[in-house]
């Protein structure tokens, strides 16, 4: 009987064992494929970022038609490196030759590339065929077709390679007829994003080890192979999951405690067994959502969003109908961001996903796609329906929300496009969606917007200008003229700084358009520096004479401002009592004790603050009471309809008496005619500004009115002329 009790015992625990082997191997089996999942989807996604830049129209002219070096360095070389993450890339003729090389900041001889080449030469192929087919069978190439992104080993590093073929956007026949060339682009993999990689499939960290090196014994692991001589050459190595050989140790104790009851052993057995099986299937189910959904907001993320709408598209073939795509941008969150920190900005996008799941259809999809962009899928609607649902959106995300960090006001901007047909693919549907969301901001926030036709030559356009805005800026191609500020007998008193930028192609660019564009495209601060740092140094020209700078909420709450106003001073060796900040209304409206700080903290400095537009936003002696303001400007709208307006003579009598009665310096602005500064000084008024005595004008004029004895004349000419060459 102790025979067969110790066979028996030695059975279970050699079954136990072959088990725990058999777990450990289907364990190992899953994390490769999860892990070998996901360095395809991650080699997919870099190419997929590719084509924006191929599938243009200009991508074709300036290459296939005409070569254009320097378009190709900035547009495939510098734009592929500094905002694709592919360090290394190159561009292929027709007949193969590589005629642009590019690698890290700079043109490289294409030779250098060949090695490169040649591994890439199956994706490039790959590529080729797969338009040449969609060509022969007359079907329309898109990003998803028009891209091919691979992992492969090159000197002992793993790099993703991405490739894409430069195409004509708009489809013109004249330019299909050329043979497309191909960008190619490569990244290597760093050793943070292998750890990324091993947090998102949830298992231990990834390493890269090479041949000869020892792996750990029971390592799972991805091989990549020489595609010409077959030899493993890198490997992707970690330590994979062993819940067989754990719950093998857990169980040896109570196996070799036979003698207690085999009864009692099957039952802890069978126990342990459904435990490990449901850790297992909890374990991939976790792994599966953490693929398709967003980690913080628990929504479906880009790739479940791309499926979803397959779906939708398919119902659409067979049932008809229309399926509304709508893109949802929080207004200003970067602004959150900066002012309150990222954690604000997390728990603020939390607050809005909960706002919007409340009022969507169970049958509808709300996913995030990353930052502040939501997109929410609604099936079987139409025009009406899918406004009603964009104007619903808009009620829930406008208005004050708590923070535990503060108080913020949070809005959004909302684009929608709607699909009649499910032929259209996923990121041409998101990409229209997101033109229209773009159009809603310029409307100027808050708003919604269908996607029109149109819609595509205009984002160019906005592109392309701020393409140009961010250059001018780092290249410090923008000009700072000065508007003088004279009493009623034309004696200057002090200037305005005011920045005018000429596009090179599209000649002058209106101030009320690109100084927005900055905002929206986080150039701001470097743009009020340049202009700010322009002023001090153009200030040492006029002593005496009080500069004025405009300084944006957006400057004005960046961590550093203050710091930076400081090395400026230092820099330019300027005395800060020569320069006053120019604020607007808008600035003082969250009422916060950061912004009180920092203007206090600029008055101890030496600097004067003037309230700019004052009476047109949030006019409140609240306001000019709590904070150091030493002077207000009354805004051009009042001023331009004294003499036609009797309710405008009075509203700047009483900002005049209000500005004595707290001892506040007063401006007026946009004066341009006699009756106007006749009115203006009746009322107490005694600095004006504007086109009657002068249009903004360079220092050197300034100059020489200074020589004149810093008295101006009365201006008789034509005023709008004069408004149109400034």
């Amino acid at each position: 009987m102790a025979l067969i009790v110790v066979v028996a015992v030695c059975a279970l625990v050699g079954s136990l064992w072959v088990w725990a082997e058999q777990a450990d191997t289907l364990s190992r089996t899953r994390e490769q494929k999860l892990v070998t999942l996901g360095l395809s989807q991650m080699a997919d996604d870099h190419a997929l970022m590719m084509t924006p830049i191929t599938i243009w129209d200009a991508a074709v002219e300036s290459t296939q038609v005409k070569y254009d070096k320097t378009w190709v360095k900035d547009n495939i070389g510098s734009y592929f490196e500094n905002f694709l993450k592919f360090e290394s890339n190159f561009l292929m003729d027709d007949a193969g030759r590589i005629v642009f090389a590019y690698r890290k900041g700079e043109e490289v001889d294409p030779k250098s590339f060949d090695a490169i080449a040649t591994q890439a030469n199956g994706v490039i192929k790959d590529l080729r065929t797969r338009f040449d087919e969609r060509a022969a069978r007359r079907l329309s190439y898109s990003a998803e077709s028009n891209h091919a992104g691979k992992l492969q080993a090159i000197n002992g590093k793993i790099y993703i390679i991405g490739a894409s073929l430069l195409l004509s956007d708009s489809h013109d026949p004249k330019l299909l007829a050329y043979k497309p060339y191909v960008a190619v682009g490569t990244h290597e993999l760093s050793r943070q994003e292998l750890v990324d990689l091993s947090q998102r499939y949830m298992v231990s960290e990834i390493t890269l080890m090479h041949p000869g090196e020892a792996k750990p014994q029971g390592a799972a692991s991805v091989p990549f192979v020489d595609e010409t001589t077959g030899e493993t050459i890198a490997e992707l190595v970690w330590r994979p999951d062993t819940p067989g050989r754990t719950l093998f140790v857990r169980t040896l104790g109570p196996v070799l405690m036979i003698s207690l009851g085999l009864g009692l052993i099957a039952i802890v057995l069978l126990h342990q067994s459904q435990k490990a099986a449901q850790g297992l299937i909890a374990s991939e189910a976790k792994a599966k959502h953490m693929a398709l959904h967003d980690n913080l907001t628990g929504l479906p993320n880009r790739t479940l969003f791309a499926d979803r709408l397959n779906q939708a598209c398919e119902r659409l073939n067979r049932q008809g109908g229309q399926v509304a795509v709508m893109c949802i941008g929080l207004d200003r969150f970067k602004d959150v961001n900066d002012t309150l920190g990222h954690l604000a900005g997390d728990e603020l996008i939390r607050h809005n996903a909960a706002k919007i799941s409340g009022i969507i259809r169970s049958g509808d999809t709300l996913a995030r796609l990353g930052g502040d962009e939501f997109v929410i899928i609604q099936t079987d609607t139409d025009g009406l329906s899918a406004a009603a649902l964009a104007k619903r959106v808009l009620e829930v995300l406008t208005g004050t929300v708590n923070l535990e960090s503060g108080q913020v006001f949070s809005s959004c901007s909302i684009g929608v496009t709607l699909i009649h047909e499910g032929e259209i693919e996923p990121a041409e549907a998101l990409r229209q969606a997101d033109l229209a969301l773009y159009r809603a901001k310029d409307l100027g926030r808050g708003q919604y917007a269908f996607f029109e036709l149109e819609m595509d030559a205009t984002i160019k356009l906005r592109k392309m200008l701020e393409t140009g805005l961010r250059e001018a800026i780092h290249v410090e191609d923008i000009d700072v003229v000065y508007q003088p500020q004279v009493d009623h007998f034309g004696n200057i008193v002090g200037v305005e700084a005011l920045c005018r930028w000429t596009h090179a192609t599209r000649g002058p660019v209106s101030p009320a358009y690109f100084i927005p564009l900055a905002e929206e495209c986080g150039l701001m601060h470097d743009l009020g520096s340049l202009v700010m740092r322009r002023a001090m140094q153009d200030s040492h020209r006029w002593p005496g004479l009080k500069v004025a700078v405009n300084v944006s909420a957006t400057q004005l709450r960046h961590a550093c401002f203050v710091g930076h106003m400081r090395d400026m001073l230092a820099q330019t060796g300027t005395a800060a009592i020569q320069i006053e900040i120019e604020i607007t209304e808008g600035v003082l409206l969250n009422d916060d004790n950061t912004t009180q700080t920092v203007l206090s903290d600029l008055r101890h400095m030496g600097f004067s603050i003037a309230l700019d537009d004052f009476g047109t936003g949030y006019s409140s002696l609240g306001y000019l009471s709590r904070y150091p303001v030493d002077k207000i400007k009354i805004d051009r709208s009042f001023v331009s309809n004294l003499g036609v307006d009797p309710e405008a003579e009075a509203v700047i009598r009483a900002i005049v008496k209000l500005s004595k009665a707290l001892n506040l310096n007063i401006v007026a602005e946009g004066v341009e005619t006699r009756a106007q500064k006749n009115i203006l000084r009746q009322s107490g008024c005694q600095i004006i500004q504007g086109y009657l005595f002068s249009r903004p004008v360079p220092r050197e004029e300034i100059d020489e009115m200074m020589r004149a004895d810093r008295r101006l004349t009365i201006s008789d000419g034509d005023l709008s002329e004069m408004k149109q060459v400034s």
